[in-house]
């Protein structure tokens, strides 16, 4: 009889046991929406040293983008370009709003085949992320 006794305590504590791991369990989802713009033309001012970048395109005038220090400078293949070899180079500007709130720089890829157009195309990202 006692052993029964035992027994049937144990058994109720690994039940509420599982039962409660059962009600912390929760599933959170988050959605993240990122927003990158691009910019085509061609550096027409550009300073290795300098914070801002200055374009040039087909649809008006000169625009400045503000870069930062992670700002990748990379050619079609992804292959790493110096700083030094933008100015007069077609190129595409991608940019994002940072947390600051002001719109910088992301990437700049150098377009070697050929002189840029003057386009801007928005892309939105949605990336959900689920964790139990």
């Amino acid at each position: 009889m006692k052993k029964q006794f035992v027994l049937a305590v144990a058994t109720s504590l690994m039940l509420a046991g599982v039962v409660g791991v059962r009600a912390d369990s929760t599933v959170r989802s988050e959605t993240t929406t990122e927003k990158t713009t691009t910019y085509k033309g061609t550096v027409s001012e550009f300073a290795p040293g300098s914070s801002t970048i200055i374009l040039k395109s087909d649809s008006g005038s000169p625009s400045s983008y503000q870069l930062s220090e992670k700002t990748t400078f990379v050619d079609q293949n992804g292959n790493v370009v110096s700083r030094e070899t933008l100015r007069n180079q077609p190129v595409t500007v991608y940019t994002m709003p940072s947390d600051g709130g002001q719109t910088v720089v992301s990437k700049v890829v150098v377009d070697r085949s050929g002189p840029a157009a003057g386009t801007t195309t928005h892309k939105e990202t949605t990336v959900e992320e689920r964790t139990r």
